[in-house]
């Protein structure tokens, strides 16, 4: 009996060193496969490059099932924009996040600088607070146009305008520094509320029927309604005037992304499809302009504007810094004196200056910027014809009987 026991042992001790070599081996063939490096081919090679290819590390073509030393080199960029080692192979750890969600892409190329803004010659002194609003009752107004430099102050507005120009491009655009507090707030009127787009009018004319401090063209809904298009999602003063949108986002002009105004100083951006009219005002939205498409969402810049919009062009875009400080950018266009920019630049111009919301309004001959009444930029030339065009809504802020014609 004890030789039989004795025997048993010394054949299981051989049957598990057999199996630990076994698994030993299968294990280290299974390692083998989860590394691919240079030299490599297959099935996996092959949908390495395509994830690649997506995140922008290899550029689009035809892709082979070969672990090129160019594959390795796009993959050591994508370990690096990472936070991983540079190893260029592909090992369980780079796997993981490059199939991922969270895989950072290859960032897109950004456009060159523009000249900075001029600084101010002078002093402007006006009695203030610590947040910069004018102390006590009244306004101050300080214009300045060979500098290009418009300010308007009182107890719960701040407007800061200053013109860049840029004699490389060309290009001549305006950044309007908004700041508001008590409710002050971005107001906006149509020529007829019982019959939105009708009664079309010069933008200075109805910011001067207002009495807006700063005025601006919006969405221009008006056109579409007329031409029977699709409009988008519009509301004003809390009132639905068109619930009619896309399907899905586009790469058109408009493709009728939004921007909802809140009555706690919030904007804030959805694509055209993200929610109805009737969800939107069950949130509390005041106003809702509908053209895009998104510039920034989040503080991150839409993508779309990188493949997309290319089109050098007028602009007006307008933008949250952080409830109740907004940017707008005006870009004049389509003059021998400014060209126009594409939307990449506007949501970089704005990323820049710290915007974390923003949305493309109408551009073109309908881009208008409006002081105390006077329209800054020069009209735009379009089809043999410098105008600007007429509109049935703007968007404003403030109130002042002093203006200027």
């Amino acid at each position: 009996m004890k030789s039989w026991n004795k025997r048993e042992s010394i054949g299981y001790r051989i049957i598990l060193a057999v199996l630990i070599l076994l698994c030993a081996c299968f294990l280290t063939h299974s390692y083998a496969e989860d590394v691919l490096s240079v030299g490599d081919k297959g099935e996996e090679v092959l949908r390495m490059k395509q994830r690649l290819q997506e995140l922008r590390y290899i550029k689009e073509g035809s892709l082979t099932k070969k672990f090129t030393e160019k594959t390795e080199l796009s993959l050591k960029d994508f370990q690096r924009n990472n936070g991983l080692e540079e190893t260029g192979k592909l090992d369980p750890v780079t796997r993981e996040l490059l199939f991922s969600d969270q895989a950072a892409g290859m960032p897109y190329p950004t456009m060159k600088p523009l000249a900075a803004l001029r600084p101010l010659s002078e002093t402007i002194g006006p009695e203030v607070d610590a947040e910069g609003f004018l102390l006590g009752d009244g306004e101050f107004v300080y214009e300045n146009d060979d500098e290009g430099a418009w300010i308007y102050l009182n107890a719960n507005l701040q407007i800061t305008i200053r013109r860049g120009e840029d004699s490389s491009i060309p290009l001549v655009w305006f950044e309007t520094e908004i700041m508001t507090r008590n409710g002050e707030a971005f107001r906006t009127v149509m020529t007829d509320p019982e019959h939105p787009g009708s009664k079309f009018q010069y933008p200075y004319v109805i910011a001067r029927a207002e009495h807006f401090v700063l005025g601006f063209t919006d969405d221009f809904y008006a056109t579409r309604m007329d031409d029977h298009e699709t409009v988008g999602v519009i509301i004003r003063n809390g009132k639905i005037i068109s619930d009619q949108t896309n399907r899905k986002t586009g790469t058109h002009l408009p493709n009728l992304d939004m921007m909802a105004q809140y009555s706690d100083g919030r904007l804030m951006v959805y694509a055209c499809n993200e929610y109805t009219a009737e969800e939107l005002l069950a949130n509390g939205a005041v106003n809702v302009f509908s053209f895009g498409p998104v510039l920034l969402r989040g503080g991150q810049i839409n993508e779309m504007v990188y493949r997309s919009f290319r089109s050098i062009e007028p602009r007006q875009a307008l933008g949250m810094i952080e409830p109740n400080h907004y940017l707008l950018i005006s870009v004049q266009g389509r003059t021998s004196f400014s060209k126009g920019t594409n939307l990449q630049r506007v949501a970089e111009m704005m990323r820049e200056r710290g915007v974390t919301e923003a949305l493309n309004l109408d551009g073109g001959n309908t881009m208008a910027l409006i002081f105390r009444g006077r329209m800054l930029n020069k009209k735009a030339r379009y089809q043999n014809r410098k105008f600007v065009r007429s509109v049935t809504s703007l968007i404003g802020i403030g109130y002042t009987e002093d203006q200027v014609y």
